[in-house]
């Protein structure tokens, strides 16, 4: 089979006994290639361990509502806008799977609070608390609704400005979570508040 040689300045991997004259994707010298010692698979078993190791499951799970969040408002906008009458069902999905996936965001990040942070009893991670409580039952209210009634944005109405009020003030708890999130990783600990 022969060793492994890998490439210092591209990273190609080359198989045989010595290394190529050139590298076939760089064009670097024969000198700029080393022996592999590990296998290819066991490399890569290294780089899904690190991934293990570093995975951050709050920031994903934050980081995923609070994207199709502002996805499920812009889809609602365009139902209104161009009358397209999937957008609003599709909004109302990506809503729901928001509000499915805060649990998950409130508990990781209370953990993470109480893990990396030490629980430090800071307004910052109050606030944070607050925000995505409400930002849970804002959501849970505008499923509710919309779920009890379908046919509420069709139908006009208090029901709908409620609905409307719901999503509105989702977006905002989310908006907020955002940059208190943005000031515990570029301030903290410098500025604790």
């Amino acid at each position: 089979m022969g060793t492994t040689w890998k490439c210092t300045v591209c990273g190609y991997l080359h198989q045989g006994a010595e290394p190529p004259s050139t590298c076939p994707r760089c064009g670097t010298a024969s000198s700029s290639f080393d022996a592999v010692a590990e296998d290819v698979a066991v490399e890569k078993i290294g780089l899904l361990r690190d991934l293990y190791r570093t995975l951050v499951l709050h920031a994903v799970v934050a980081h995923f509502p609070n994207g199709l969040l502002p996805a499920a408002l812009l889809f609602l906008f365009l139902s209104f806008v161009t009358a397209t009458p999937c957008l609003e069902p599709a909004a109302f999905y990506m809503t729901a799977l928001v509000v499915a996936c805060l649990p998950l965001s409130l508990i990781s990040g209370i953990r993470d609070w109480r893990s990396r942070y030490g629980g430090v009893k800071a307004p910052i991670f109050y606030k944070k608390i607050a925000l995505g409580s409400s930002l849970l039952v804002f959501g849970a209210a505008a499923v509710w609704l919309r779920t009890t009634d379908p046919a509420l944005m069709s139908e006009g109405g208090a029901l709908r400005v409620l609905y409307l009020g719901l999503l509105g003030a989702m977006m905002a708890c989310a908006v907020l979570l955002g940059h208190y999130g943005a000031k515990l990783v570029f301030q903290w600990p410098k500025q604790r508040t």
